[in-house]
């Protein structure tokens, strides 16, 4: 009942959290494929994430010099644990408090290292796996439009959300391609 109550304080909270920070202007061109450490966080939904791992699984062979920390739900594996160099980082329901943010402890695993590109492949807004890639300080931060994106990403997405969620990925993937 008070969970939405709760999720509204915790994006509040994160939203003033992050009220200083400004990104600097820079060029996109080859942001990907001038990247050390990408961080990807999956969607929440098992469904999503196996699909979304499949539109990216064309990026392998581009991506072989290129750390990923995928940041992932689920206990069942998808098509980007299979590249090299993937570290799987398994979010369990202790890890996100009451107001839907992650804990301190599981951002600490996270972090372990930099990250020059953040990607929320999450269609909808998941308040938790926003503010990680916000959290992620890196410069690169890419999510799909909504309400508050422009408050944890630098790229947004504005596809057409009536499309099916395979054409939509195949589409991010698309646009992926072109840096």
């Amino acid at each position: 009942m008070f969970e939405n109550a709760l999720a509204y304080v915790g994006l509040q909270f994160a939203k003033f959290q992050f009220r200083n920070d400004f990104d600097q202007p820079q060029p996109l061109t080859d942001f990907l494929r001038g990247a050390g450490n990408v961080l990807i966080t999956l969607p929440v939904g098992y469904e999503d994430a196996i699909i979304a791992g499949n539109a990216l699984r064309n990026f392998r062979e581009r991506m072989k010099g290129i750390h990923i920390t995928v940041v992932h739900n689920s206990t069942r594996e998808t098509a980007l644990a299979n590249f090299p160099r993937c570290e799987i980082i398994r979010l369990d329901p202790p890890d996100i408090n009451r107001f839907s943010l992650p804990t301190k402890t599981i951002l600490q695993r996270i972090f372990s290292r930099e990250y020059d590109v953040a990607i929320d492949l999450n269609l909808d807004f998941v308040l938790h796996t926003a503010y990680i890639c916000k959290a992620s300080r890196a410069k690169v931060r890419v999510g799909f439009a909504g309400p508050v994106a422009d408050t944890f990403f630098n790229i947004i997405l504005n596809l057409n959300k009536e499309r099916s969620p395979q054409a939509l990925y195949e589409k991010f993937a698309e646009c992926l391609a072109m840096f």
